[in-house]
């Protein structure tokens, strides 16, 4: 768990500093929240990451030497596919949701993880799969048709 802390730790670090150099000065947005500026929200939050994860990362490196743990093992490809199966499974609707309404593929996400969650009584699919998506259909066409939303 420590290596795991680690590695996670140094990919969270990676992560706030792209966040800060690059991605917030360019695409942060121009608009106000709540009367702040607009990048403010967003640079508070990925400060707390960058030290959220540097503590992360000092405090696992200094067990694991404490512990002569290594910080490289071998590479468990299974282990590796069940951490990032969800991802691709994930970026697999947002690719859908580019070419098809949300309404119609919410559905089949959400009945997908129900059935990968194991999951067999049929009306829990229908209530999970079809409430949200509902209420999205009800949000987007009906609410913005006269201009509430």
């Amino acid at each position: 768990m420590l290596r795991i802390n680690f590695w996670s730790g140094l990919a969270v670090i990676i992560f706030s500093i792209t966040l800060l150099t690059w991605i917030i000065p360019t695409f942060g947005g121009g608009g106000f929240s709540f009367g702040l500026p607009p990048q403010l929200v967003a640079t508070i939050g990925t400060w707390i990451m960058l030290l959220s994860a540097s503590s992360l990362v000092v405090l696992s490196a200094v067990t694991m030497v404490r512990h002569k743990h290594p910080f490289i093992v071998g590479v468990n490809l299974g282990e590796i596919w069940h951490q990032v199966w969800p991802f691709l499974y994930v970026l697999f609707f947002i690719v859908l949701a580019i070419y098809l309404p949300l309404t119609w593929i919410a559905p089949f996400l959400i009945a997908g993880l129900l059935f990968i969650l194991d999951e067999r009584r049929w009306h829990i699919y229908l209530i999970c799969s079809l409430t949200p998506t509902a209420g999205l259909y009800i949000l987007t066409v009906y609410l913005m048709r006269i201009g509430v939303v």
